[in-house]
């Protein structure tokens, strides 16, 4: 059982979408087959993040030739050399992870549950604008991410939301029942040229209360870029921090993805 909320939820959620979660020594990987370019949909989850060198040959052994390494550490308030870690030429993340438990606030109006193509449609768009000129790898990646997240709402595992406006459907957020009585939000996103209208505000508050009526769950996970503009409005409806996510990833050049894959230090 993992020690961070975050993880937890996140594990659960790749399972529920078909992703595989495999003990090896003393770290769990996670494969997601069926996207291979999602990198966080293949990774280590370790009980602390240990040596780069070492981490990055357990990565390449679990996954060969990916082009990137991807590491977890599974503690809600995680220590880290961060020197060591950024000499290896990872870039480190620390996210606030935030639960609500109250009331869910009075959702606004214009707000409802996706179910069209052109819906599922909608918020493949949106990531791939926010996501600035992807490739065509990042565009299949998208495309099955989607694919992937209306699944867990066919099997009344989740709710996706959005707000349509003039017949465009310009913000949306999914919250699915990741645990026994807790939820997770995930990607709030909104349409660019539609942001600081209050349409984030919007989907997150009715999907608290999605939440509680229709998942059942107390409790509502959701995590956030400390430094990004969202977490003021996560906030504001009520969300705590309560723990810290802390990720480690890599993207390989070509000349390391040799090394790594025979056992090479990063």
């Amino acid at each position: 059982m993992t020690r961070s909320l975050a993880f937890a939820t996140d594990v659960a959620l790749r399972t529920a979408e078909g992703s595989e979660a495999a003990p090896t020594g003393d770290a769990l990987v996670v494969r997601t087959p069926g996207n291979p370019a999602y990198r966080w949909g293949s990774f280590l989850l370790v009980p602390a993040a240990g040596d780069p060198a070492a981490r990055v040959r357990e990565h390449a052994a679990a996954f060969p030739g990916a082009g990137f390494t991807t590491i977890g550490v599974d503690d809600a308030h995680p220590a880290l050399d961060e020197g060591a870690w950024r000499s290896a030429g990872f870039e480190v993340e620390r996210l606030a992870v935030l639960t609500s438990q109250g009331p869910a606030p009075v959702p606004a109006t214009g707000v409802r549950p996706l179910a069209s193509d052109d819906d599922w449609a909608a918020v493949t768009a949106i990531a791939l604008e926010l996501a600035e000129a992807p490739d065509e790898e990042h565009v299949e990646f998208t495309r099955r991410r989607t694919e992937d997240q209306r699944g867990l709402v066919e099997r009344g595992r989740a709710v996706w939301l959005g707000v349509e406006v003039e017949g465009r459907v310009v913000a949306t957020a999914g919250v699915a029942a990741a645990l026994p009585g807790v939820a997770r939000f995930q990607d709030v996103q909104t349409a660019v040229a539609h942001r600081r209208r209050g349409h984030a505000g919007a989907v997150v508050a009715a999907g608290l209360r999605v939440a509680r009526e229709a998942l059942a769950c107390g409790t509502a996970v959701i995590v956030a870029d400390r430094a990004g503009p969202a977490i003021g409005l996560y906030r504001r409806l009520g969300f705590r921090e309560v723990e810290t996510q802390l990720q480690l990833s890599r993207v390989d050049a070509p000349d390391a993805r040799i090394g790594d894959a025979v056992g090479g230090s990063a």
